[in-house]
This record gives C-alpha cells, structure tokens and sequence, in this order.
C-alpha cells in the first residue's frame, strides 16, 4: 500500500470502555481541526462489513502521530495487544509515526512497549483521578502537545521520531542569558534525562543522558482552576467558590512532568500586618508601600515528582537527594530540602531552559500570597482545614476548629487565592532569597531581596506561608520565619519565581 504524501492525520486508539475519554478529548481539539485541517481517526469510522486489518492500516499510512488512550482495559483488550498495537509500534519503527500516550486510569503500561514512548500526563496520577478543572486542564496541555508534534516536519528517520524525552517537536532550545541574582547560574551544555512518570523510585533511570534537548516551555495560556472567600453570617462561617481564569506558562520537565508558572500582575501594596491585626508579630511592621513589576510565580510548592526530575540533571554546585521528603508522594510537597538545595533545584532549571529562575524575594512571596486582600489570610479574616493543611486543633480569632492532619497533603487539594496560586498558607513553609531582619525598618520599596551585604553563608534566610504543624496563626499572609540556609525540615519546602528571558513570556 503507498502511503499518501503528506500524513496529516490522528489516529487514536483506545478501548471501548473508555469512550467518554475520546469524545471529550475529540471536543478539546476541535480548534485544530479547524484552524490546521486536522484529520481524526479512531475505529467508530469503520463501517460494518468493512475489514477491519485493511481499515486501520489504511489508517496508519495517512497518520503523522498516534494517540493511546491507556488504561488496565486497553492493555487487557486482545484486540489491541495482538492486532492494532504491533501495526503501530511496526510503523513507528519503520516509518517514523509518532506514538504518545495518555494515562487515564491505574495501568501497568511499564510492562508494556507502550512505556517507552512520549507519555502526556503523569501515569502516577491518571486522568480518571483528578477532579473536573484538573481534567479539563490537562486535555488542555494534551491538545497542546499533539498540534506541536503534528506541527513538526516529518523527516526524521526510520524510528527516530517514536521515542523522545524532550520537545514532543524534536527542536531544542535556545538558551538565553538569566537575571543576575544568587539564585542563578548561568546556562551551560543541556542535557536530557530520563525520569520516573510515575513518581516511584527508578535508580536505573537517575542518572543524566547525553542528549541536549531542552524541556519545552509551553507558551502563555490560560486555564481554569477555582478560588474561595470565606464568609461569616450570625457566627457561622461559609465558604462562597468561585471559578477563575488564569494566565501562564508551562516548563515542561521530562517524562509527563511540567512546572506552571502563573502571572502575576504588576501593583503597589502594603507589606506586613497592621497594628490591629490579631496574633501580629513586631517584625511585621512597620507597613511600608512596595512597588512590584509583574513576574511569574509557581502555582505550587516543587512536587517531589518535580524535585526528582530535575534531581537527575546534571550536578552544577552540589548533590541533590532524589528523595529526601518524609511523607512520601509524588505530588506532596518536596520537604526536607535547605535553601542552598532550592538554589541548586533553581540553578539546574536555567541551565535546562534558559530562563531566570530563583527564590521569590519576601515583598514578591507575600504580595502574590495576598491577591489583591488585606486580610489576614486571602481568604479572609480567619481560615479553616477545609481551605488549608495546619494544626486543626487551633484557631485563629472566632474561626472553626478542624482536622489535624499531622502531614503534608498534595498540593493543589484546596482552592487557589485570586490570582490563581495554591497552598499559600499550609502544607510547607516556603524559602525566600532575603535575609533575615528583626523588623521593616528601612526595607526597601520594591520586588528586590533585601540582602546584607558580605554576609557569612549561614546568616538567617526568609520563610513564608506556615507548615502542617503549626497553628493558623503561622499561616497568616503577613507572619515571617527565619532559619539558617543549610536547616532541612520535615516541613519546609520552596517555589519557584521566573523573569523569563523567552520575549513570548514577557509578563
């Protein structure tokens, strides 16, 4: 059979219990199929009494990329393994189809072919898993990453196209100079890594490969996440959710893991607490205008899926645990890490993208905390287990008591604040680039670190946001801490801010 000229088409397979997963996905995309003559294919187009050999592989010869919907169904179906599966991994090999896979639900796909190839999305936490936004989000990026790999010219080699660990594309980066700054290092050779999808442990897979592709930075986007108030009506307290759109990037890691980074707008607020503010502490003050330009912001703390990644890149200043955290998960919070560890985590970033990653300054953490609030919390006047992870068994002014979880939980498991940030008050505090000072007094006015000049390696560094196991009090916008840079704790974490180098992400 000869194949048309130009593949242009996508072919998905799946198992017929999963459905659903191809409709909706068929909905997201439908842009493309407008805007760049998109042609679909999956086996609902085979008409009775046509063969069904001859219709899928009439199929695969006008297909550029194909899409495996996977689940513990598709690798059980007979069809799929014997029939469809090896005609695919066939003209991938021979003929450069492109193969990426979605997880949708709890699989063993690492037993399988089909977990070589480029997966999108993390198969340690399937689609099926994640609430409605999260889904929504991630057909998103899914769309996304099949217009890049269609997008791509189809002149690759026999097989060089099906297995990748970079730009679903084949392109690398170019790298550009990163902001000055103690947080970053300037780029050197990149590097590619092989990674763990699923969040387990991999030594195997640890250490860095030689290949010099770059992650991909996903260009600005917005998507769909949810944020909360919390209101108080005759010494009741409810909570009002609203949907939210945000607007940001997306630094795609390796092996189905990506970073969001979110915009932040540029504004003027007062930093610290007032007066009047229950449970204030004197280096709150005074209040003191700051000015801030726009910059993007992590949407959460590092993940320890995210941490391992990039754990595995090459080493610029010191070694970094892949898995220090005590409570393991893959989408926890990284804990146990110091602050120079956040800053190898930052300067290995640069050097992979290119970017300017780094610590948030103290004036940038609590100005994208607040959201625009002056409240104690941007929730509001006082906040609930409900809406953070804290000591449960403690209160702050006239609010609720509640669980006390006694551990980290994902990240993301609670409303995002106004401009679209989770897990700004609880679960871990988080590392600053400033120093430590005892009160505001001759703070600066802008976004910069407020740094002592000459100081020694261990002077005190900035922690923001309140733990797990602190009372709510310690998760105020406003409340600071300090410890000394090389302290790793069960309950301290970081994220990351960027001026990105990349004029497409100018904020």
């Amino acid at each position: 059979m000869t194949p048309p000229p130009e593949r242009d088409q996508l072919f998905i397979s799946y198992s017929h219990v999963d459905r659903q997963w191809v409709e909706r996905l068929q909905t997201m995309i439908r842009p493309l199929v407008r805007s760049h003559g998109l042609r679909l294919w999956d086996d609902s187009q085979i008409q009775p009494g046509d063969k069904w050999r001859q219709e899928i592989e009439t199929a695969l010869a006008a297909a550029k990329v194909a899409l495996l919907l996977v689940s513990s169904d598709f690798l059980a179906s007979e069809f799929v393994t014997n029939s469809e599966l090896p005609q695919l991994l066939t003209v991938a090999e021979e003929e450069g189809l492109r193969i990426l896979w979605v997880p949708l639900r709890p699989s063993l796909v690492r037993r399988t072919p089909i977990g070589a190839y480029q997966a999108l999305g993390d198969p340690g936490r399937p689609l099926a898993r994640m609430d409605p936004v999260e889904q929504e989000e991630a057909l998103v990026e899914i769309a996304l990453a099949i217009e890049k790999a269609l997008a791509a010219r189809h002149d690759s080699p026999p097989g060089a196209g099906a297995k990748t660990q970079g730009d679903s594309a084949g392109r690398p980066r170019q790298a550009a100079a990163p902001r000055s700054g103690s947080s970053v290092l300037a780029g050197a050779e990149r590097q590619a890594v092989a990674t763990d999808r699923s969040g387990a442990a991999q030594p195997e897979m640890a250490q860095p490969e030689t290949a010099e592709l770059a992650p991909e930075t996903i260009p600005l986007q917005r998507f769909p996440t949810s944020t909360c108030l919390l209101r108080e009506e005759g010494g009741r307290w409810s909570m009002e959710r609203r949907p939210l759109q945000v607007e940001g990037y997306r630094e795609v890691l390796g092996g189905g893991l990506a970073l969001t980074m979110v915009k932040i707008p540029a504004g003027s607020f007062r930093m610290g607490s007032p007066g009047d503010e229950p449970d204030r502490s004197d280096d709150e003050g005074p209040q003191h205008e700051v000015t801030l330009g726009s910059f993007f912001l992590a949407q959460t703390p590092i993940t320890q899926a995210q941490w391992r990644a990039v754990a595995g890149w090459q080493k610029l200043g010191r070694d970094l645990e892949p898995d220090p955290s005590r409570f393991k998960g893959a989408n926890r919070p990284v804990e146990q890490v110091s602050w120079f560890d956040a800053l190898e985590f930052c300067r290995r970033l640069n050097q992979r993208t290119g970017q300017s990653y780094g610590l948030p300054s103290e004036a940038q953490w609590e100005y994208a905390c607040r959201a625009g609030s002056t409240t104690p919390f941007h929730f509001g006047a006082t906040l609930t287990p409900e809406l953070a992870n804290y000591d449960g068994n403690h209160v702050y002014g006239n609010g609720p008591k509640g669980t006390y979880r006694e551990q980290t939980i994902d990240v993301a498991s609670f409303p995002a604040n106004g401009w679209g940030l989770h897990d700004m008050h609880g679960n871990v505090w988080e590392w600053c680039e400033d120093h430590w000072h005892d009160s505001y007094n001759f703070a600066p006015g802008d976004d910069q670190p407020w740094l002592i000049p000459a100081a020694a390696d261990d002077e005190r560094r900035l922690l923001r946001g309140g733990s797990w196991v602190g009372n709510p009090r310690f998760c105020r916008s406003a409340c600071r801490d300090h410890v000394q840079p090389g302290l790793a704790s069960l309950n301290v974490g970081f994220r990351v801010v960027c001026l990105p180098q990349d004029p497409s992400l100018n904020p």
